[in-house]
This record gives C-alpha cells, sequence and structure tokens, in this order.
C-alpha cells in the first residue's frame, strides 16, 4: 500500500512526495486508520520506526480550522525531539498556510512562544518542563484539545517527568485522544495507561525486540586505556563519512572530542550541559557539513536525532541501560541504508550483556583490533586458584599434621594452635584457660596477673584494706566530717562568715 491509496488529503500526499516518501513504514500502515478513527493507540516501536508521521498525518487530517487555539499536543523527552518533531510536521503542511505548528521547550525565548500560542497554533510540541511552565502562566490553554500524544513516553519517565506529565494529562478535557508511543512496557507506563487512556489497542512492530537488520554489529575487546587508541584505529579502518560516538558522561564527551581534534580528525560535541542556542549550532554544523564528521555525544542524542547518512555508530562507553543500546545504533542503517555499529568492551560482563541484547548471533568481534579476550576460559586466568584448589591443599595440611597433634607437639586451644613448650610454661604459671578467659582469684590486667601480686593482697599487707578503713584511720572519714572540722559545710561559713553571693543578682557591672 501507498501513501496516495490511503485517502489523504491532498497537501499530505505533496508534502510526502516533496520527501520522495512513497510507502508508509509497517507501524505507519497499521497505526494511521487507528488513530484517525478516534480510539486510544499503544504504539512499541522502537526509534527509526516512522512513527512521526504515524500519529503526525491522522492528526493533521483531523484538525478544524474553525476552531481556534491548540487542538493537538505532541509531549516528548529532550528539545532535540521537540525540534526535530515540529520540523517534521511543518515538511507536511508547506503546501497549507492554515495550520501552525510550533515547538515549545527549555532554552528558547518564553516570549516568542508566547506570541506564537497567540497566533492560534493548532499543534505545538514540547518538552513537559517548559509545557508546565506555560500551564502556570495559563498561556498555554487546553479547552480545545482534541488529542495527547506522549512520544517516547519511557524515557519521560526514566528522566523524572512523570508527576509532569500526570499534570498536564488532567489539565486537558475528559474527551480527548491519547496516543502513546514508547519503545518498552514498565509497570509505570501501565499505570498511565489505566488511568489516562480509555480501552487502548496495541501496535507492536515486528523488530520490536532487535536492532534493525541493515545494521552490521561488531565489538572489540580492550582495555580501558587502550580505548582512545582503538577509536583512532577505527576511523583509520573503516574510514566513515559521518559517524557518531557515545559516551555515558559529560566529562568524557569533552575530554574526546578534544582529542580528536587534536589527531585532526572533524569532532563535534554535544551533551546536556550545553547551551540549547549552542547545541542547536552545533548540530547544524554537523548536518550540513560537507566534509562529513563525528559527532561525540552522550544519550541525550540517542533518542529523535534525525542525522542522515550516518556510517558508523561507535559505543566508546558500554550503554548503562540496555534499552540504549538499541537506541545508539538505531542512528544507523535508517531510510534502506546498510550501517556498522562497534562497541568497545572491557569485560566479561559487557561481552555477556551485548550477546544476550543481540541473541549473540548478531554481534561479532572484530578481532584484527582486539588486543584481550573475555571469554569464560580466559576470565579465569590471573586470579589465583580456585577455591576448589584451595580446599585440597588445606585438607592435605591437615591430614599431615595429624600425626603430630596426636603426639602432643601441637595442641587445639580454641580455634588457634600452639607448641607443647608454651602449653607446659603456661600450666607452670598458673595460665592454663584458653584465650581471653580470667583466672579465678586474679583481678586486673595481664601485668598483675604475670607478676602474681593483685592488689588485694598489697592492700593487706599494707594494713589498709580498703580506701574506707584508711579514711577513718587518718581521721576524716568522709567529706562532711572534714568540712565540720573546717569551718566550711554546704560551701557557706557556719558563724559569722559572709554567704557565698548570687550570681543571679550581681547589680550594675
Amino acid at each position: 500500500m501507498k501513501f496516495n491509496e490511503m485517502n489523504l488529503s491532498d497537501y499530505i500526499i505533496k508534502g510526502l512526495d516533496a520527501q520522495g516518501i512513497e510507502t508508509p513504514t509497517e507501524i505507519q500502515e497499521v497505526t494511521i486508520p487507528l488513530v484517525k478513527s478516534g480510539v486510544d493507540v499503544i504504539g512499541l516501536s522502537q526509534t527509526g520506526s516512522g512513527k512521526t508521521y504515524a500519529y503526525g498525518i491522522p492528526a493533521l487530517e483531523r484538525v478544524d480550522l474553525n476552531i481556534y487555539g491548540v487542538q493537538f499536543l505532541v509531549v516528548c523527552p529532550t528539545r532535540e525531539l521537540a525540534a526535530q518533531i515540529a520540523d517534521n510536521l511543518k515538511k507536511l503542511t508547506n503546501f497549507t498556510s492554515r495550520i501552525g505548528v510550533i515547538a515549545i521547550f527549555g532554552g528558547a525565548s518564553m516570549d516568542r512562544q508566547i506570541q506564537s500560542l497567540k497566533r492560534g497554533a493548532k499543534i505545538v510540541v514540547g518538552t513537559p518542563g517548559r509545557l508546565m511552565d506555560h500551564l502556570r502562566r495559563k498561556t498555554l490553554k487546553l479547552d480545545n484539545l482534541k488529542m495527547v500524544i506522549l512520544d517516547e513516553a519511557d524515557e519521560m519517565l526514566n528522566m523524572g517527568f512523570k508527576e509532569d506529565i500526570e499534570t498536564i494529562l488532567k489539565s486537558t478535557p475528559d474527551s480527548r485522544q491519547t496516543v502513546m508511543f514508547s519503545a518498552t512496557m514498565p509497570p509505570e507506563i501501565v499505570k498511565i495507561t489505566k488511568l489516562y487512556m480509555k480501552e487502548p489497542v496495541m501496535i507492536k512492530a515486528k523488530n520490536q525486540d532487535c536492532a534493525p537488520a541493515l545494521i552490521k554489529q561488531y565489538y572489540i575487546s580492550c582495555k580501558r586505556p587502550e580505548k582512545p587508541e582503538i577509536l583512532e584505529k577505527i576511523y583509520t579502518e573503516f574510514n566513515p563519512w559521518i559517524s557518531i560516538v557515545f559516551c555515558n558522561t559529560i566529562q568524557m564527551t569533552q575530554e574526546l572530542s578534544t582529542a580528536l581534534k587534536k589527531n585532526g580528525l572533524p569532532a563535534v560535541c554535544l551533551n546536556g550541559d550545553m547551551r540549547q542556542s549552542e547545541r542547536r549550532r552545533v548540530m547544524d554544523k554537523f548536518k550540513n557539513d560537507e566534509g562529513g564528521g563525528i559527532l561525540v555525544a552522550t544519550d541525550v542524542a540517542a533518542r529523535g536525532l534525525d542525522i542522515k547518512n550516518v556510517d558508523v555508530v561507535i559505543n566508546f562507553d558500554f550503554p548503562n541501560n540496555d534499552d540504549y543500546y538499541v537506541h545508539r545504533i538505531g542512528r544507523t542503517g535508517r531510510a534502506g541504508k546498510d550501517g556498522v555499529a562497534i562497541s568497545l568492551i572491557t569485560s566479561g560482563n559487557q561481552l555477556k550483556d551485548l550477546q544476550t541484547l543481540t541473541n549473540k548471533d548478531g554481534v561479532e568481534e572484530y578481532t584484527s583490533l582486539s588486543t584481550t579476550k573475555y571469554g569464560a576460559k580466559e576470565l579465569s586466568k590471573g586470579r589465583g586458584k580456585p577455591r576448589q584448589s584451595f580446599n585440597k591443599q588445606r585438607n592435605h595440611s591437615q591430614k599431615a599434621n595429624a600425626p603430630r597433634r596426636e603426639s602432643g607437639e601441637f595442641k587445639r586451644l580454641g580455634d588457634k594452635r600452639e607448641s607443647k613448650e608454651n602449653h607446659q610454661k603456661r600450666e607452670e604459671t598458673g595460665f592454663v584457660g584458653g584465650y581471653g578467659e580470667r583466672r579465678e582469684g586474679l583481678k586486673g590486667n595481664k601485668t598483675r596477673e604475670r607478676f602474681g601480686k593483685p592488689n588485694t593482697e598489697k592492700r593487706e599487707r599494707g594494713g589498709f584494706n580498703n580506701s574506707s578503713e584508711k579514711r577513718e584511720k587518718s581521721g576524716f572519714k568522709n567529706n562532711s566530717f572534714k568540712q565540720e572540722n573546717t569551718g566550711f559545710k554546704n560551701n557557706q561559713r557556719n558563724k559569722g562568715g559572709r554567704k557565698k553571693p548570687n550570681r543571679n543578682n550581681r547589680g550594675p557591672r
């Protein structure tokens, strides 16, 4: 089936023809009729499947030009994705001037966005944070809203936008249509579907659980310090025109892009710490650079960025989230073209995770660049003897020492061993108990025990059995007796003395 056979408006067909698009993708062919009919839809589809037009085309078809205000709202996780969705929808409206599409996201001018909303935009694409700002200012009115589209819903939840999404959904009319697209279905997504969707129809793409078939996947085993050198060899080996290198941290993107520039490679950096104007400038330069380029980015670029003709995707750092792997390598092998994905592996666990994600048969080792092996046998090397060998050695030593223990040369005291000679010494000095035990009739520390003259014996020889007896003989039985003899009792004189001044009534200072 082709788009011109799906009963679409003329301006949409012209917009598709201008882009050279004639045949819908699998997800588009199934989703467009359902969304157009008005039912709630849940679409499970990976990036690069064409889901933007899957909900965008029926949304444009249902726009009522006689109603003022926002009729369709698209919520997405990142600024780049919001700008890309808005640009793609504008391409479909190039042959009509009556449907306004605007993008709303942080880092852009709030005043310009307010002016665009006042002009009567019919479709708004935005991020949760900036949409919440407009709702608080009451510059975004959703009274006439017909449809809410949650694009990359699982990613928005991972980024902590759950409360914002629920607030936005509660601000919309109950009669709205809700469409959700997500790569996965975590429990939080299921809760949202039960609370805010009405008998949704679920659509799942056939290639949902695997990477695109046109992508050739490799891995290179190496040590961490070798990764920059391996990366340079990859560019010498494959010589890609356009490539993306993914890192897990912002600092790594900055350091790696700087190192590649020093080696003469055209690298640019993209991460979440950059201002929106700078990020847009970097992306424009990267897309329009006729000499090719290298984009070193965090996962902020893994979803939503439509970069054409990417030859190679390199996972410089193995992704922390399994879902990110498919989204990362999905930047290449688009629009029916072949692509290459290379992952730098630095541990056996990473190799196991990669083989699990690709079902083992989908990934190959690029042996010419690998410097280390991370198989099961190799992992056990260099880590000492296995536990079984240690037990055998221990049992052997116990059997060998058994005759010596039976002859009395070694005797066990608790969990320790000592020689027969030391044991006899302890018997002669009266210390025959186990370690840490106190001997009867002896008190104090080990020094007193060693000399055998405890303090009790010393006090008896000195005529002082205890402190009370000593005080009686010296004439001072207790403190009260001493105070009476000296004329002081309870901190004051008995006769004619002045009292201790009251500290609370000292008078002026």
